[in-house]
């Protein structure tokens, strides 16, 4: 699976959000995707609001604009791409986004009609990352203190072994977002489980493998797709915070970086008497 269902999807998947309304309405666009503080370049979905779901090959007419408090605005390319889906109505920039602004995403008709929206990028300044390693029978953690919401999670691959140099591997990783008891947010990985789907040995270092884990921590107003597939997932963002039109267009910051699952820990042998300590993951409460 490529990442990240959420993030990923919400931007370049089609928008499933419902697009066919019974009665007349002044709605105007359909918005997805995310503005990332991390990311060079931002990329979101528009698409008209009509009596249709299946969007048009051709260049949509709109004008879609990205505007910073401090009232600069950068007007965003427009891109159309063939998708599983269907076309896609793709709007791109390089303008910076940075974390603890709040940036408002316009898209203008011809006629003048507007759908907006307020994108909040999450601050950092209270945010600490911190990366737990525990027995190989445990899975490596991501563990994030300070963050309103984690939205997505993932982990990379890239094989060194004899024979299969540079193939890279992808995986979501959202399923094991958790919240714990004391309001610190966690994800999660086993190498065991990943390296089964590789068709590689599970224990590290058996395996020439370089591995990256990477979090985007999201704002508070991000809405909890947690176990629902792409389009539900779009489905239930329709009913986000866009004026004039319907979707979400969320903000984020993405961290990423290198690790060696269950480095340097080996659990105790079998009738050897002494109890394992229990996985850093600690009780799982719920996903947010």
């Amino acid at each position: 699976m490529t990442r990240p269902a959420l993030l990923g999807l919400l931007a370049l998947a089609a928008c499933q959000a419902p697009l066919d309304p019974i009665e007349p309405s002044d709605l105007v666009f359909s918005l997805s995707g995310h503005l990332d503080a991390s990311a060079d370049t931002q990329w979101v979905r528009v698409e008209a609001f009509g009596r249709t779901v299946n969007p048009h090959e051709r260049p949509l007419a709109a004008e879609v604009e990205l505007v910073a408090a401090d009232g600069r605005r950068e007007r965003l390319t427009q891109a159309v791409r063939a998708l599983a889906t269907g076309p896609a109505h793709l709007f791109w920039t390089t303008m910076p986004v940075e974390p603890g602004r709040t940036y408002r995403l316009v898209a203008r008709a011809p006629d003048g009609a507007e759908a907006r929206t307020d994108v909040a990028i999450p601050s950092l300044d209270h945010v600490t990352v911190a990366l737990l390693d525990g027995f190989l029978s445990c899975p490596t953690v991501v563990r994030v203190e300070g963050a309103a919401r984690l939205v997505d999670a993932w982990v990379r691959y890239e094989l060194r072994g004899a024979g299969r140099v540079g193939e890279r591997y992808e995986f979501d990783k959202r399923p094991s977002l958790a919240v714990r008891p004391d309001g610190t947010r966690d994800a999660s990985v086993y190498f065991g489980d990943d390296a089964a789907r590789m068709e590689i040995p599970g224990l590290p270092l058996a395996y020439p493998v370089a591995t990256e884990i990477g979090v985007a921590i999201g704002t508070a107003d991000w809405p909890d797709v947690a176990g629902l597939d792409v389009e539900e997932a779009l489905a239930e963002v329709s009913l986000g915070h866009v004026e004039g039109g319907v979707g979400f267009v969320g903000g984020t910051v993405t961290r990423a970086f290198p690790f060696v699952p269950g480095f340097g820990r080996i659990p105790p042998f079998e009738g050897s008497g002494i109890e394992p300590e229990p996985c850093v993951s600690g009780p799982r409460v719920g996903a947010e």
